[in-house]
């Protein structure tokens, strides 16, 4: 059996930690996502909101626990290799060094707990509460880079290594599958996934004192061989100990103490960090700018206009209508608009009941939930029906209205949708047509920016991306772009291809006796697979030559280079700067000749036969 040198086996545990950490930092800024996504965490009933980010802190600890359990050939860390692998994990969850004989006895006892954990359980709320779905093939990627590295730690990946981690994979991908791929943001399952994640976090936190203790009766010298706080010792609890008393949380989420310019400043920043949406964000800035001349104005008792904040986001699926809103939400918050700058999504379901009498007050509860904040609904259009049998779609709009215009100053209202349905929506109802000030129309993303978008993703999650698969990609999104229609899924279908290619190089490995770093982090040209085009015929798109318009960051100008220098240094044209050329915007050459499959690059009006089937 190959061995890993001692080189290797290092280089193994340090990406391993970074995995870890990444896997950390993708909870934690989930829970975040959700306090931020949810008015009635708000609600003393509900808890703490703020403390959601170490709610989800203390269930990653329980994921990566499983993900060393399940990954190791059998119920005990018999080599050197996993047993290092097994220490930075209770490293990593505890926060101090464990060696020796101790080490030995916690691995077994983190081996032994995770057989109380259920992947569905560790990884539900990705699965149920809506903003988080899109980050699933992100969190997807980490898991089984993770559980890789352990399977392959002593430099050989045998035939049982590779059954076991396709057995994870199959088990995430059923668990994936379940969820349905359009989310109903204040559906009952949310709310229950949410009241779960507070109650499984504190189970999970319970018995970090009494794991501790049974520890340290374990170690030959009685105490550990670093001492640490018992705050920062094991959360996880065995059924033997489960009577001992919890410690004291490990630290709880700071106060926000922003000052509202700093709170703006970090939303223009948010906003500014978005792929694309030019025409989007300069609209917001206008109103924002707008917005503090008023304020000012009102400083120095100066006349001030109010229009209507409420709006209209218009666009195909896809093209981050919701992640805008929730940065408007911040702006307003940031700017005294709206005393919380909070949001709250919905759509049908979420404001009209299925009994005579119950939609009115169901509408007027969400509105509730909404006060101080944005209320964002989502396919609005669906709230009338153009038969106008609609009697209690009709009743909704009619309460919403009314809280529109009587709490003008403390509820902004943003109706979302396809566009031609939005703009038949509004026209036909002079009392949105009245109150409905801004309609901002969010344009499908170019191949250039859906590239980026997976290449951002692929970056958090520690992936590099060559140049043959850069140009793979480029080939394949501008395929489909050129023969879109008004479902296409625009950032879905980036997010979507990710995982579809993270899936095909889990694949590839498995077939594979050593694994390193460079396989583990690289999506090569044969593990890229676009949503919607076989691999095959992206294949075949790959093969054309083809060119791209780059802009020189210091002159701004564009130049035109060969697809082949993508992901590569190049120097501009205009002056002595070299830059890397990440990503470019295809184009034709004047007199280039282009085959017939690789028409539909580059002329909107042509496309290939059968590339999907």
């Amino acid at each position: 059996m190959p061995n890993l040198s001692d080189d290797s086996l290092v280089e193994t545990i340090r990406l391993y930690r970074e995995t870890l950490i990444a896997i950390r930092q993708l909870y934690i800024t989930s829970g975040s996502l959700i306090r931020d996504s949810y008015g009635w965490l708000a609600d003393e009933k509900a808890g703490n909101a703020a403390s959601l980010a170490d709610q989800m802190d203390d269930l990653h600890q329980g994921l990566v626990m499983k993900i060393y359990a399940t990954a190791i050939p059998s119920l005990r860390a018999d080599t050197m290799h996993q047993r290092q692998l097994g220490r930075a994990t209770l490293e990593h969850i505890w926060g101090t060094t464990v060696m020796g004989t101790q080490l030995r006895q916690a691995v077994d006892w983190l081996i032994q707990e995770s057989e109380n954990f259920r992947w569905q359980d560790l990884v539900r709320p990705f699965a149920e509460i809506p903003p988080l779905r899109d980050r699933w093939g992100e969190l997807e990627a980490l898991v089984v880079r993770a559980a890789t590295l352990i399977a392959t730690a002593d430099g050989d990946q045998s035939t049982s290594d590779n059954q076991l981690l396709s057995e994870m994979r199959q088990q995430l991908e059923r668990l994936a599958g379940r969820a349905p791929e359009k989310f109903v943001a204040d559906a009952k399952p949310s709310r229950d996934a949410i009241v779960w994640l507070r109650e499984e976090a504190e189970r999970l936190r319970k018995g970090t004192a009494a794991a501790t203790s049974q520890e340290k009766r374990k170690t030959p010298q009685g105490e550990p061989q670093n001492r640490q706080s018992e705050h920062n010792l094991p959360r996880m609890q065995s059924s033997a100990t489960a009577e001992s008393p919890s410690p004291a949380k490990q630290q709880q989420p700071p106060a926000d103490n922003r000052t509202p310019e700093e709170r703006l400043a970090d939303a223009k920043k948010k906003l500014d960090e978005l792929i694309g949406l030019t025409t989007i964000k300069e609209s917001i800035q206008t109103l924002t700018n707008f917005l503090k001349l008023e304020r000012l104005r009102a400083a120095e008792e100066l006349p001030t206009t109010r229009p209507s904040l409420h709006m209209s986001f218009v666009g195909n699926p896809g093209t981050g209508k919701t992640s805008v809103a929730r940065i408007v939400a911040e702006i307003y918050g940031a700017l005294g608009v709206l005393e919380k700058g909070h949001l709250v999504e919905t759509d049908r379901s979420g404001l009209v009941a299925e009994y005579a009498g119950q939609t009115g007050p169901k509408t007027n509860a969400k509105v509730d939930e909404a006060l101080d904040g944005v209320l964002f609904i989502d396919e609005a259009y669906s709230l009338i029906d153009e038969s106008g049998q609609d009697q209690y779609g009709r009743e909704a709009i009619q309460t919403l209205l009314k809280r529109m215009e009587d709490q003008r100053d403390r509820l902004v209202v943003i109706l979302a949708g396809y566009t031609d349905e939005m703009h038949k929506m509004i026209r036909s109802n002079p009392g949105l047509s009245s109150r409905v000030g801004t309609t901002l129309e969010f344009v499908d993303y170019s191949p250039e920016e859906l590239c980026r978008i997976f290449g951002l993703i692929s970056a958090k999650a520690k992936y590099e991306l060559p140049t043959q698969s850069r140009r793979r990609l480029l080939r394949g999104f501008t395929y489909l772009y050129a023969t879109r229609d008004r479902h296409f899924g625009n950032g879905r279908t980036a997010r979507n291809s990710f995982e579809r290619s993270v899936k095909r190089l889990a694949n590839r490995l498995s077939m594979m006796t050593e694994v390193s770093r460079e396989l583990l982090t690289t999506l090569q040209p044969e593990d890229i697979e676009i949503d919607g085009v076989t691999p095959a015929y992206l294949e075949e798109l790959a093969k054309e030559p083809g060119h791209i318009r780059v802009t020189c960051p210091v002159t701004h100008k564009p130049m035109v280079i060969d697809d082949a220098f993508m992901g590569t240094e190049v120097k501009s044209e205009h002056c002595d700067t070299s830059f890397i050329a990440d990503w470019g915007m295809p184009v034709l050459l004047t007199g280039e000749v282009i085959s017939d499959r690789a028409k539909g690059q580059t002329d909107f009006q042509t496309g290939p036969i059968n590339p999907t089937h």
